[in-house]
């Protein structure tokens, strides 16, 4: 499908380049329709054409294709089919930095400019040193460690239709499993912290159980502060059937407020 829209665009615009004459006006550019199109859809192709947005976009490109000082030589055929044809006849796996080389040099093997020879030179010397380099497609390969980080809807080197994802599965695939590590740690630190606050909070819970039984038990707080201190004790202790922290029971409470109320 990528390459389909392609061969579309290029079509257009071949179609526009042949037909187009800037000392035409827009009926005349309409009256003069190719043969063998339907002139309704000849019209809404050249007002879309004389567009003021579109004009600008098209001499956008065009300055960026200026900026591309480094043209290749791979032609119409795709990488893809490229690729596979030199691993079928020399038998290995051809990695973006071998592909890059043969895509930018021309059939008497010297490289395109000057700017191509520099880059040519600088993937041999990484590829002397690591020689799986130029078989393995990686972020860490010659192609990846000279131009840098790939753009996320297209790969250097690769025909259309590749993405990162698919690209670099091994290195997405590592990647993963670190962040799964990643996540582990991070879910065991929070569990050790959460363990550390429950702690906390029973150290809490039963330090104000011990002072609420101590106001409770006293014979100088009024009757209606100890009740209430003496039903918080009783709240909060309700879920636990004995008190091995050492705070007293709610019946020790009320037993030890009763009799200093009637003592």
């Amino acid at each position: 499908m990528f390459k389909i829209g392609k061969l579309w665009r290029e079509y257009r615009c071949k179609l526009w380049n042949e037909f187009y004459d800037p000392l035409m006006s827009r009926s005349d550019l309409i009256k003069n329709v190719p043969a063998g199109l339907n002139m309704e859809q000849w019209a809404v192709f050249v007002d879309y054409r004389l567009r003021p947005s579109t004009m600008n976009m098209c001499n956008r490109n065009r300055d960026i294709r200026k900026r591309q000082v480094i043209p290749h030589t791979g032609g119409a055929m795709s990488l893809s089919r490229r690729r596979n044809n030199l691993k079928i006849e020399t038998g290995k796996n051809i990695g973006r930095a071998e592909m890059w080389k043969i895509t930018h040099k021309r059939k008497n093997g010297i490289y395109v400019n000057e700017e191509a020879l520099e880059i040519g030179e600088k993937i041999d010397e990484l590829m002397l040193t690591n020689p799986k380099g130029g078989s393995n497609i990686s972020p860490e390969d010659p192609i990846g460690v000279i131009f840098g980080k790939e753009h996320p809807s297209r790969v250097r080197g690769l025909s259309y239709g590749a993405c990162l994802s698919l690209a670099f599965k091994g290195s997405t695939t590592r990647l993963s499993g670190m962040n799964h590590a990643s996540s582990s740690s991070t879910s065991s630190n929070v569990e050790d912290k959460i363990t550390q606050m429950e702690n906390e909070l029973a150290t809490v819970k039963n330090q104000m159980n011990t002072l609420l039984a101590y106001i409770a038990s006293r014979k100088d707080v009024p009757e209606h502060f100890a009740a209430i201190a003496a039903n918080l004790v009783h709240a909060s202790t309700n879920e636990a059937s004995d008190y091995g922290s050492g705070a007293p029971s709610p019946n020790q409470v009320i037993g030890s407020s009763a009799g200093s109320k009637t003592d």
